[in-house]
């Protein structure tokens, strides 16, 4: 098991990607010390923060991004992984749901359509191929999935999904019911459709050889230049007052 170094109490600043911020590290307690929940005791938890749990994708479009620019947030995820357990969001739902039963790596599940669809459409919302290929790449472990067995399914219809990487395996922990599981999380905020098409077009925060404050502080740029159409409302001294007050309180939400 590796050891790296924690951040501690001082401040981490979130993994900005196109449409969603993702803490930068795993959620700590008042003391400093990493908190451990279960499926729902996150959801309570980050509902009260104004976050919420990743989903699959989230995460591998996150490990994706982080493993073409070698980041330095890369390390800490991968050790919440190995050392716990990360949570992700929303439930399954197996009354409602196409998984067939059984356990298997993706890329062999993949051969199979019926597997193949509902791991697309239900669980990774991702293309199968490459998602196993991301995980594979950045863990050097086949992704694996688990699933509850028909009485399984019977008994605890919402099952949550929690990744993590064992001494031979990447698995997504698709079996277990919202409450029995304890582990890690990493909470997300959403930026609007406009941060979205920012990004996509040439964001400045995407440059790597920024920081990950600088690529924050451009971010947030970005997002409130949407509003420089209200400096004839307020006068150029004014507006700039304003909207570098809200830049600082913005900043402040992501380092609480």
């Amino acid at each position: 098991m590796e050891t790296l170094q924690r951040a501690g109490t001082r401040t981490v600043e979130p993994i900005v990607l196109d449409n969603f911020w993702l803490d930068g590290e795993a959620e700590r307690g008042a003391d400093g010390e990493y908190l451990a929940k279960s499926h729902l005791g996150w959801e309570e938890h980050f509902a009260g923060l104004g976050k919420r749990l990743p989903t699959v994708q989230e995460y591998i479009v996150t490990l994706k991004h982080l493993s073409e620019r070698d980041d330095s947030f890369l390390p800490g995820i991968l050790q919440d992984l190995r050392e716990s357990a990360l949570c992700t969001g929303p439930l399954l739902n197996y009354r409602n749901s196409n998984i067939p039963l059984g356990d298997g790596y993706l890329d062999q599940l993949v051969k199979d359509s019926a597997w193949k669809n509902a791991l697309q459409d239900e669980v990774l919302q991702y293309n199968v191929p490459e998602a196993a290929d991301i995980l594979l790449r950045v863990s050097g472990k086949r992704p694996y999935i688990l699933t509850p067995s028909a009485q399984g399914r019977e008994y605890h219809p919402e099952m949550a999904v929690w990744l993590y990487i064992d001494t031979d395996r990447f698995y997504l922990l698709c079996d277990n019911n919202p409450f029995n599981l304890i582990g890690l999380a990493r909470g997300v905020r959403e930026v609007g459709a406009a941060g979205a098409r920012v990004g996509k077009s040439g964001s400045a925060c995407r440059d790597p050889a920024m920081t990950e404050e600088q690529r924050l502080t451009a971010r947030i740029e970005e997002e409130l230049s949407r509003f420089d159409g209200f400096v004839g409302t307020y006068g150029q001294e004014n507006y700039a007052k304003i909207k570098q007050e809200v830049a600082q309180n913005l900043k402040g939400l992501y380092k609480r």
